[in-house]
């Protein structure tokens, strides 16, 4: 394989984004654009955050500036996601449903910077590497909820 085919593939592995593939690509053949978008900008968010990881790893040594950058990761998207909600651009539940799931990550990261640099403890250790992971699984869930409300409505007319 090529080189380049090589790499991307690695970035993907290590991203999220690998799990929103198949949700951008029914959405595109379903032409639900609204869904595809909100799927399309999260999965651009993820693989920004993949792309930044180890250069901001490596510049950040009193490991205080990767935690201001995810925070305003996560803003940028939480503000991108409310501003097509509210000119109709993605799904309005599903931009509630993201931003109630999303609203944690920031908290957590800022909790995490003060507990270690602030506070000088490591009260933050556990949840951060429990509940991090949770919030983008949420994350993803609810970029696939619109296929699961389409199964419902087949359902539900198939039944009727």
């Amino acid at each position: 394989m090529p080189t380049w085919f090589n790499s991307s593939m690695q970035i993907l592995e290590i991203s999220w984004v690998l799990f929103l593939l198949p949700a951008i690509f029914v959405f595109y053949l379903r032409k639900d654009y609204l869904a595809l978008r909100f799927v399309l900008v999260t999965a651009a968010f993820f693989l920004y955050g993949t792309l930044i990881y180890g250069d901001l790893i490596t510049i950040d040594d009193p490991y205080i500036w990767r935690y201001v950058v995810w925070v305003f990761n996560d803003l940028a998207w939480m503000a991108l996601i409310a501003y097509w909600g509210l000119k109709d651009k993605v799904h309005l539940w599903q931009c509630v449903l993201g931003q109630l799931v999303v609203i944690g990550a920031p908290i957590l990261q800022l909790f995490r910077l003060v507990d270690r640099h602030l506070w000088d403890l490591s009260y933050s250790t556990y949840m951060y590497k429990t509940l991090l992971p949770l919030i983008n699984i949420g994350t993803i869930v609810v970029c696939y909820l619109p296929l699961l409300y389409i199964f419902a409505n087949k359902r539900n007319k198939a039944l009727s």
